[in-house]
């Protein structure tokens, strides 16, 4: 087998280091291709530089356009230049090329290539003509039966506000608590007076009670002892009162006798 022929042209390693740098810039810089599968003077843009001792020789991925297809290919140092006619005189002095095998990107998946009529998979080396359209990327490559998910699987915002409705529904709003009130019955000497409060709110303060309304509430209580107290007390004040009464209509029997003498005799 004869010697194989150096490329000519080819991208040198200041190439590659400078190449390296516009990207970190956030530049895409341009390169000219070579192999029998590009047109004369066809260029790409450079998207990614790798790793020899990781990627292998073809290392440089680069997006192209071939029969209206645009995708990334993986090329070698060789293979590429900076200038257009590096490119020409590439192809018009190398041999050629082999075909070249796509870069897989993440963020834009492509189906499987179907396997060719001889039986070898779309994907293995060949001198073939530019890849078939379908290693394109684009909606046309995903698109189909198999990028569909089913109901089974859908998960995102609105499964997770389903589940939140249907937890909500299951949970009984509690009710609130009511407020706690306190009624107080009281005595000051012979009179009474009841002085309530709702919660922190007070609604009666020492309104007078009737001592025959307090001994009424007492029987309904049930109580013995609480209603023997009150008792005391009424009885006591009871006591007092018609002692009184007595000494005031005495006191009015002498004021009458005392009126009757300044009347004038008939």
């Amino acid at each position: 087998m004869p010697p194989r022929r150096k490329k000519a042209g080819g991208l040198t390693e200041d190439d590659v280091v400078r190449l390296r740098g516009q990207l970190a810039d956030g530049r895409r810089p341009r390169v000219a291709l070579s192999g029998p599968q590009f047109e004369a003077g066809a260029s790409g843009t450079v998207v990614r530089i790798g790793d020899p001792a990781t990627d292998g020789a073809d290392y440089l991925t680069v997006r192209v356009k071939v029969n209206g297809v645009t995708d990334e290919l993986a090329f070698a140092p060789a293979e590429l230049s900076t200038g257009r006619s590096g490119a020409a005189a590439t192809q018009a002095g190398a041999p050629p090329a082999p075909a070249r095998k796509a870069r897989s990107r993440p963020a834009t998946p492509r189906a499987a290539a179907p396997a060719t009529a001889s039986g070898v998979p779309a994907g293995a080396p060949a001198t073939v003509p530019p890849p078939a359209p379908a290693t394109q990327s684009g909606p046309t490559a995903q698109s189909g039966p198999t990028a569909q998910s089913g109901p089974a699987t859908q998960s995102g915002p609105a499964a997770q506000s389903g589940s939140a409705a249907g937890s909500a529904a299951g949970r009984r709003r509690k009710a609130p608590a009511a407020p706690s009130v306190s009624v107080t019955i009281s005595s000051s000497g012979a009179a009474w007076s009841v002085s309530a409060s709702r919660g922190a709110r007070t609604i009666a303060k020492s309104a007078p009670v009737p001592p025959g309304v307090v001994t009424a509430v007492v029987a309904l209580l049930d109580q013995p002892a609480v209603s023997e107290a009150v008792a005391e007390i009424n009885e006591a004040a009871r006591q007092q009162a018609e002692q009184r009464a007595e000494q005031l209509r005495a006191e009015l029997h002498d004021l009458e006798a005392v009126l009757a003498t300044h009347r004038a005799p008939r």
